[in-house]
């Protein structure tokens, strides 16, 4: 289980309050000293250097693209094998009586394809086995009377090995997806707390000039950044014959904000901090787009783009 961030901003917002109220404590470290000896210049200079180093940890924004891109190879693969499934029932049925095909529809999986048809992956895998299983053991029966083709053995053995090897792609981009979250969260918390307790502190030194006190509030430095009302970003990612393009990954370099193209290549943003941003839009094979847009607070903007096929030829 992933854990779960502490911080009520975007990564990338944490780091500027993070990097902002170190700072000030750097400028009144004499004050923060006299308070509690642990606040040395050493102390803050540390303290610095691990919100730089969150900040520097692997961003899990390519790796989910990645896994956006497996996933849907992943679910086409185990299509072709539920369509050949299908066709080996067909010939199943027309290999047996009616009173022994049950049975053996059962032997070539038909129980497991029933939560295989919902993309449960182990069950579309364990399916796969039975079927090639069943094949190779009734091959006499299944192809008697020029009923099975003799391909179809290898052809529904090459569509269960391209699943396969398509889990293993995915479950290695997921499995690594998890462990980048995992540690960029736990950093991100860890300084997160440190800020905390620093801030606590500071509010106390400063408990009677309000305006020195706000340099450690978070709720104030946060209200300060994301300034009045909020802005939104959609539009739609298409590719160069005007064909949405799913799972296409749209981040803003400032802030960190980030969204995934749904089935008709749409995307939505909301709740953004008004300002300058550029956007970056990528999705494997295609050639990143980028694009600078100003964002108004209460204004709904729109950004539609087409991404260039990487791997198309230039004359």
């Amino acid at each position: 289980m992933n854990p779960i961030k502490i911080y009520g901003c975007t990564k990338e917002l944490l780091y500027t309050i993070c990097l902002a109220c170190w700072n000030s404590c750097s400028n009144y470290q004499s004050n923060f000293a006299a308070f509690k000896a642990l606040y040395t210049p050493v102390f803050i200079t540390d303290a610095i250097a691990r919100v730089q180093d969150a900040r520097a940890l692997p961003d899990s924004r390519q790796v989910i693209a990645a896994r956006a891109a497996a996933r849907i190879k992943l679910i086409e693969a185990a299509a072709d094998v539920k369509v050949n499934w299908q066709m080996l029932k067909a010939y199943i049925t027309q290999a047996y009586s009616k009173e022994m095909a049950p049975a053996m529809l059962e032997g070539a999986g038909a129980s497991l394809y029933k939560k295989a048809s919902g993309d449960h992956w182990s069950s579309i895998r364990s399916l796969i086995d039975a079927a090639n299983s069943f094949i190779t053991q009734n091959l006499a029966a299944l192809t008697e009377n020029e009923n099975m083709p003799e391909t179809f053995p290898a052809v529904f053995q090459s569509a269960g090995e391209n699943f396969v090897d398509l889990s293993v792609t995915f479950f290695r981009i997921d499995n690594a997806k998890k462990m980048i979250v995992t540690q960029k969260i736990e950093a991100n918390n860890a300084i997160y707390e440190s800020l905390i307790s620093m801030l606590k502190d500071g509010q106390q030194i400063f408990k009677d000039d309000i305006a020195i006190k706000n340099l450690f509030v978070f709720e104030q430095q946060l209200a300060t950044r994301k300034g009045t009302g909020s802005a939104s970003l959609s539009g739609h990612i298409k590719n160069e014959i005007q064909l949405p393009i799913v799972g296409a990954l749209i981040t803003s370099n400032e802030l960190g904000y980030q969204a995934f193209t749904n089935s008709k290549g749409h995307f939505s943003i909301k709740r953004m901090v008004a300002g300058d941003y550029n956007i970056t839009v990528s999705f494997p094979g295609y050639t990143p787009a980028e694009q600078a847009i100003s964002l108004t607070a209460g204004v709904a903007s729109k950004l539609n783009l087409t991404l260039a096929n990487a791997m198309k030829k230039v004359a």
